[in-house]
């Protein structure tokens, strides 16, 4: 068996933060009826890369689905939505806060249909606030959410995340919510509105450096590739290529120093402890930068982890896919899709010893699944 065996999700979202959410609900084994409307995800023609006319944005967080395709804004669409919500435990969706009460399909609507639906919307700043009305695109919440603020070199641009985390913070915390609200009905019995907003989720992600800040009450700066509370904790140029060094510890440095023949380093009063090296960072890495340039990457990683010192390369993609750790680790899984044949992915990093995510449907095509689920609904 799943986790999720037996539960129905009814998922009216698209593009990401809420197709990642039903994603990570559907490898857990719940049944997500994908409802599109006539013109499909918009992701689906996010692309190229395109592969048999599926775009990979698409793709990535699209599976184990079943797509219907139903129109909410005529009755008979209404009607059959209507139909799958009295038999759903989740509705998950992230239209503009007010837009699905223009259909009669809010909360407060269909919750008279099914009492004991979860009904999840995830909007860009929430079902509240000055700004609930405003579209929330990932870009600009990285933007006004700070993350931006604190991402770039020092005297750079302000830099977004490479891949959309906003969105993916918010997916990961709907997926909580929903399974947080799935456990408390089984007290209640009773379904309830979850608001979940990549705003917030964005700002509650600061973590640390927020709490600097509130602490503080000095405005963090951006470091590039360093850490604002550790050092060493930053990407350094060997004589090939980057790599990276997290030395976390007092320990960790004097093994740093035994490594680079300078041990001495260890007992200067400028780094002997780890708020010492914060304090005196540039005398420090001014230090290190040349005997880096020394040997190359491969060297330095060798003796590093020889010494117990956290460290890595920096790998392009085509390395990460393959390494031995990603294969073990079933990071990379194939589907048999219809269209495609063979179509990688990037697997689930949940792992359950005695309910495992299972790949049971690739992502589907534009309602694939509409004549089945309707045929369902008449039984």
């Amino acid at each position: 068996m799943q986790p999720l065996q037996g539960i129905r999700v009814l998922d009216l979202s698209r593009v990401l933060a809420g197709p990642y959410c039903t994603m990570v609900l559907g490898d857990l084994g719940a049944d997500v009826i994908k409802v599109e409307s006539p013109e499909g995800d918009e992701t689906r023609g996010w692309g190229p890369p395109f592969l048999e006319g599926e775009s990979a944005y698409y793709l990535c967080v699209n599976r184990n689905k079943r797509s219907i395709v139903v129109d909410f804004k005529t009755d008979d669409g209404r009607a059959i939505l209507h139909k799958l919500i009295e038999r759903s435990d989740v509705l998950v969706e992230n239209f503009r806060p007010g837009t699905l009460a223009r259909f009669s399909l809010d909360f407060e609507s269909v919750s008279t249909l099914n009492p004991s639906l979860i009904y999840c919307s995830i909007s860009g700043f929430g079902q509240t606030g000055p700004l609930r009305d405003k579209p929330g695109y990932d870009f600009m919440i990285q933007a006004m959410g700070g993350l931006m603020s604190i991402t770039g070199e020092p005297d750079g641009e302000p830099m977004k995340v490479g891949v959309a985390v906003a969105d993916l913070f918010a997916g990961q915390n709907a997926v909580i919510a929903i399974l947080a609200a799935l456990q408390a009905r089984t007290f209640t019995g009773r379904g309830q509105p979850l608001d979940i907003s990549l705003f917030d989720s964005q700002v509650a992600m600061l973590a640390n450096v927020a709490s600097n800040y509130l602490v503080s009450g000095n405005l963090p700066r951006r470091y590039g590739n360093a850490h604002a509370n550790i050092v060493p904790y930053q990407s350094f140029q060997a004589s090939d290529t980057w790599f990276v060094l997290a030395v976390g510890n007092d320990k960790q440095f004097e093994n740093l120093c035994g490594v680079i023949g300078n041990l001495e380093l260890a007992g200067d009063g400028r780094f002997l402890t780890n708020a010492d090296r914060v304090r005196n960072r540039q005398d420090l890495i001014a230090i290190l930068k040349p005997i880096f340039l020394s040997r190359n990457s491969s060297e330095w990683l060798s003796a590093l982890e020889a010494a117990g010192i956290p460290c890595g390369p920096i790998n392009a993609l085509d390395k990460v896919f393959a390494m031995p750790q990603v294969q073990t680790r079933e990071m990379l899984i194939e589907m048999d899709h219809i269209t495609i044949g063979k179509l990688p992915l990037v697997g689930s990093p949940l792992k359950l010893t005695h309910t495992p995510v299972d790949y049971r449907r690739p992502p589907p095509g534009l309602g694939e699944h509409t004549e089945e689920v309707l045929k369902e609904l008449l039984e």
